[in-house]
C-alpha cells in the first residue's frame, strides 16, 4: 500500500491539492491523509503516520511525504513501479529531484552546472501554461527535494521523522536533514521518472536560507567527503 502523507494550510490550498485527493482517492492500492496546520512539518507527517498505524500500516508498505502543491501526471501502474525502488535493499529515500552532492551555497539545484543534478518536473498551476524544468538523468542522489519523498515505513523509522535541534524551523530545509542523514546512515536515495507538476513558485523565505547557514555549518566536516560519480550513479536499482 501506498500512504501519502500531506500538511497544508486550512484556507489557504493550491489548486492541486483537490487533484491529487481524487488522484489517490481513485486507485485501491493508494490512501491519502492532510494534516492542517501543524506546529512543523514533523509533527504533522507523524500525525498523518498515526491515522496510517489504523489502516493497518506494514513495514514494507511505503510513505510518500508530499507537497499539498504536486500534481502527478504519472499513471498508477507507473507511480506503483518506480515507488517500488523504495523496497529494494539499502533504499533509503525515493523523489523526483535531487543532486549527487551538497554545493557550497546549499542549493542542490546549483549542481545542474557541474552536470550533477537529476530529476525532471514541470513547474506551474496548470497544464496550459506549465513549463519543463529538467535537472538531469535518474540515478542515485545525495540528497532530495522535499515536494516528493518517498520511503519504506521501516526504513523511515529507522532514518527517523524527528525535529533536529539544530535546526530552527519546523518547515524549512527538512527535506536536506532527512534525505542526508539517510545517505549519512549508509543508506542510497534516488531521483526516479514520476512526472508531476509542482506548482510552487520556487521562491525562498527568509527562514529557509537561516537553516541552509545552520545546516551546512552542522554539516562542515561531512559534506566535501558526500558526493557521488554521476557516471556511476545513473538508472535505478
Amino acid at each position: 500500500m501506498i500512504y501519502f502523507s500531506i500538511c497544508s494550510r486550512l484556507g489557504k490550498q493550491p489548486k492541486s491539492l483537490s487533484k491529487l485527493i481524487n488522484y489517490c482517492n481513485t486507485n485501491e492500492s493508494t490512501r491519502i491523509h492532510i494534516s492542517y496546520d501543524s506546529t512543523s512539518i514533523y509533527e504533522g507527517h507523524k500525525h498523518n503516520i498515526n491515522f496510517f498505524k489504523t489502516l493497518n500500516l506494514e513495514d514494507k508498505d511505503i510513505i510518500v511525504l508530499c507537497h499539498d502543491d504536486i500534481d502527478i501526471i504519472s499513471n498508477h501502474t507507473k507511480l506503483l513501479q518506480y515507488l517500488s525502488v523504495c523496497r529494494k535493499p539499502g533504499v533509503g529515500f525515493v523523489g523526483l529531484a535531487g543532486g549527487c552532492y551538497i554545493p557550497q551555497d546549499g542549493m542542490w539545484w546549483n549542481t545542474r552546472k557541474t552536470g550533477s543534478a537529476r530529476g525532471f518536473v514541470f513547474q506551474g498551476s496548470n497544464p496550459e501554461t506549465m513549463v519543463p524544468n529538467y535537472f538531469g538523468k535518474a540515478g542515485q542522489v545525495v540528497v532530495l527535494d522535499g515536494c516528493f519523498l518517498a520511503c519504506t515505513y521501516e526504513n523511515l523509522k529507522k532514518i527517523g521523522l524527528d525535529e533536529p535541534d539544530y535546526l530552527d524551523t519546523g518547515w524549512d530545509f527538512y527535506d536536506i536533514h532527512m534525505t542526508y542523514k539517510a545517505h549519512l546512515d549508509g543508506f542510497s536515495n534516488y531521483v526516479v521518472p514520476i512526472i508531476a507538476m509542482h506548482e510552487s513558485s520556487g521562491i525562498m523565505r527568509d527562514g529557509w536560507y537561516t537553516a541552509k547557514e545552520k545546516f551546512m555549518r552542522h554539516h562542515a566536516s561531512t559534506i566535501n567527503y558526500s558526493r557521488l560519480p554521476v557516471d556511476k550513479t545513473q538508472g535505478l536499482p
